[in-house]
């Protein structure tokens, strides 16, 4: 084993540059981001998108009923992927 001491183990490492530390104002808004009451889903602007998309994905399936229409089963198809491909995205950007 090496009889000198790895210094990017021990967290002490000699960089030649003082560690970055937060400004004020971004302290402040982690502080404020921490101790705020959870958002309502509801008012997320992904919602309203979604819920439009689902909607006409609704009405397709009313207006065509029990008949088999398999232009009106793509055109769901294409609105559920969009509505869910908004909420992974919102879901990635929370993250």
């Amino acid at each position: 084993m090496n009889s000198e001491a790895d210094p990017t183990q021990t967290g002490f490492a000699h960089t030649g540059r003082t560690p970055e530390r937060p400004s004020p104002g971004a302290m402040a808004a982690q502080a404020a981001q921490r101790n705020s009451e959870p958002g309502d889903p509801a008012d997320h602007p992904v919602s309203g998108a979604v819920d439009e998309l689902l909607e006409e994905a609704a009405m397709i399936s009313a207006v065509v009923g029990d008949e088999f229409d398999l232009g009106a089963v793509s055109r769901q198809a294409q609105l559920l992927t969009q509505a869910h491909d908004a909420l992974s995205a919102a879901l990635e950007d929370a993250r």
